[in-house]
């Protein structure tokens, strides 16, 4: 089985810095982090609203709800934003309202329509899903998922596809001490099998396990 690709911190970074050419880099950096930090599908990014994750006060929720009707398995989840990551989004939604996308006469949500679609692509429109065939209604993030990868081909970044993002999400919280309960909370997967297979070593890691082994046990002297 192919081993899943997981973003190192430097590679997060230089994805955020090779994408941060305008007029859309206020919106890459914003949907690299909706991927990565809040750990959402390409359908979640493709449907997530304004009023999703902004108070009708304007202020960014720091703990919010994706709602059933968006969430993947179709069971709400709550999310962070957190201060550290809270610049990423406030700078895309400064650029928003400057470009006066989606305005509202009202003064709430920054005088921003509360059901607009928070990601826009690069004409300023909802990334639409598709149909996955025309003898099926389910539909697919298939622009979400080429802008992603448009995204990650601007870097020399080998073997990353669109659900690496969420994988490295869903790694990362396990390697900060998040345990299998609250994974489940807060990816919306339910099955332990499935959440293994993201969390399980990666090669260059199990390379690392062996060099760090007994590494700093000694060979005694033998009289």
């Amino acid at each position: 089985m192919a081993v899943k690709k997981i973003f190192t911190e430097q590679e997060l970074q230089l994805l955020l810095d090779m994408n941060a050419i305008p007029p859309h880099g206020q919106r890459n950096a914003a949907l690299l982090m909706g991927a990565v930090y809040w750990g959402l599908t390409p359908s979640e990014l493709s449907l997530l609203q304004l009023q999703h994750v902004m108070a009708q006060s304007g202020e960014f929720y720091r703990i919010w709800t994706l709602p059933e009707s968006v969430a993947y398995n179709g069971e709400a989840r709550k999310l962070h934003t957190e201060d550290h990551v809270l610049p990423f989004f406030e700078a895309y939604m400064e650029n928003r309202v400057e470009r006066k996308l989606f305005r509202s006469n009202k003064s709430w949500y920054r005088y921003s329509d509360p059901e607009s679609y928070f990601f826009l692509n690069d004409r300023d429109k909802e990334f639409l899903l598709s149909l996955r065939s025309k003898k099926s209604s389910d539909r697919q993030p298939v622009s979400m998922n080429s802008k992603l990868k448009q995204l990650i081909a601007k870097t020399p970044i080998q073997g990353a596809k669109p659900s690496s993002f969420r994988d490295t999400f869903i790694k990362k919280m396990y390697e900060g001490g998040c345990g299998y309960i609250d994974l489940m909370a807060v990816s919306g997967i339910k099955g332990k099998k499935t959440l293994d297979r993201k969390i399980r070593p990666r090669e260059r890691e199990l390379e690392k396990i062996f060099h760090d082994l007994y590494s700093t046990i000694r060979m005694p002297k033998c009289n």
